[in-house]
């Protein structure tokens, strides 16, 4: 049996959006036009005002203008008859109050994340769509209307992100992602793991493949960032130059299409040979120990070489580290010549070297002269002389060890 009581229809009784025109359908059964009251009441239990529009004989459309997101009542009659189902709470939403946070960059294979917050759109559904539906996307419901989707690119190429509320389109869409195949790219840091300061270092990247490649490199010191010159792309090779004027570790970054390639950040130590720092050299008397010392404490990591000749002959070195890269370096000249001693720090000889230390004779004390002091061969006899000896043979006591040249790696 068909009811002949005025009845509504439309989505304006279902939800509609906020900030547009909202309409619905009243099937009047032969009623008076004029009897028809409509009460709206909005989420802050203001009165908003309808109109009616006559569309075909016995229907009229209400129509009003909601401008809050929330539940609206909507309460309908004829006369003094309820419409069925009056009053109405009807939920209204704002499509355009969604927010997109965290579209970023990605990488073949790695996941993406980015943020969806409806907490201020009301009541609806939520449609998400990557490159039209052909990545599959997983949403975490965090709570609030908050959300956290996901999706695990697989090709090299821009990924639309496309959000739809309650099937309107959400503003800012399409979201774009740049997917790039960081495996493409390798850096070649030959001989720049450490290096020395105020000179050009290089180090080359290079990027498989023919797509384009945006390549970004950055350089910071101790303290400062560096400038960077990227040349070349001569069969997808790329040289990258920095000079560095601080001592210590330099951090480089390398981004390909906005992502950081694999491996990244590197490290590059940088010293300064300049910076190690020797005493004076004393005078010495033959026999007796002579001692200087060594400071790298300024000159960052690497490697401390220090030898002492006479006459081209290497002679017995002992050092002995006092902390923090600083060395006590002392020697017994054998002849009374001058004495060579050079120090080197990563193969750099330090200001000053060579350096030439006078050996004199004291007249009080033995002389002990001879190559064997310097060299001798194994398996055979050798010899050395003592002169300006006092006393008896039976008085004279003599041991002989061996020793290594002094070699040390600071870091």
């Amino acid at each position: 049996m068909t009811s002949t009581k005025p009845s509504v229809r439309g989505e304006g009784v279902r939800h509609f959006a906020a900030g547009k025109i909202a309409a619905f359908d009243l099937d009047l059964h032969g009623k008076n036009r004029d009897e028809i009251n409509v009460s709206i009441t909005s989420p802050s239990k203001r009165q908003l005002s309808s109109r009616l529009i006559g569309a075909v004989p016995h229907t009229c459309r209400v129509e009003f203008n909601p401008s809050e997101v929330g539940s609206y009542v909507i309460d309908v009659g004829v006369g003094r008859e309820k419409v069925h189902g009056s009053p109405f709470v009807v939920k209204a939403y704002d499509s355009s109050l969604i927010r997109v946070s965290d579209v970023t960059n990605g990488c073949v294979g790695i996941p993406c994340q980015f943020r969806v917050d409806a907490s201020q759109a009301g009541e609806g559904q939520l449609e998400i769509s990557i490159n039209d539906g052909e990545v599959p996307n997983h949403v975490q419901v965090l709570g609030g209307g908050k959300c956290l989707v996901s999706f695990t690119p697989e090709t090299a190429k821009i990924h639309t992100i496309e959000i739809k509320f309650n099937s309107e389109t959400v503003p800012g869409c399409p979201f774009v992602c740049k997917i790039a195949d960081t495996s493409q790219v390798s850096v070649s840091l030959r001989n720049i793991e450490l290096v020395p300061a105020a000179e050009i270092a290089q180090f080359e990247i290079t990027v498989d493949g023919t797509s384009d490649s945006e390549l970004a490199v950055a350089i910071k010191g101790p303290t400062s960032n560096l400038p960077v010159k990227v040349s070349g792309g001569a069969r997808n090779t790329f040289t990258a130059e920095f000079t560095p004027r601080e001592v210590g570790s330099h951090t480089i970054t390398v981004d390909y299409n906005g992502l950081p390639v694999t491996g990244t950040p590197f490290t590059c130590k940088v010293y300064d040979a300049k910076k190690v720092y020797v005493s004076s050299m004393p005078p010495g008397v033959l026999g007796k120990s002579l001692q200087f010392t060594v400071d790298a404490g300024q000159a960052g990591e690497g490697n401390l070489e220090i030898t002492i000749s006479a006459r081209g002959r290497n002679i017995p070195t002992k050092v002995h580290p006092q902390g923090s890269a600083r060395f006590a370096v002392s020697f017994v000249p054998l002849e009374a010549t001058d004495h060579i001693i050079t120090v080197t720090f990563n193969k750099e000889s330090v200001p000053g070297s060579p350096y030439t230390a006078e050996i004199f004779t004291d007249p009080h004390h033995v002389v002990v002269s001879g190559q064997s002091l310097a060299s001798s061969a194994v398996g055979k006899t050798s010899y050395f002389k003592l002169s300006n000896v006092t006393g008896s043979v039976e008085d004279i006591e003599i041991n002989v060890e061996g020793f290594i040249l002094f070699y040390t790696t600071l870091s």
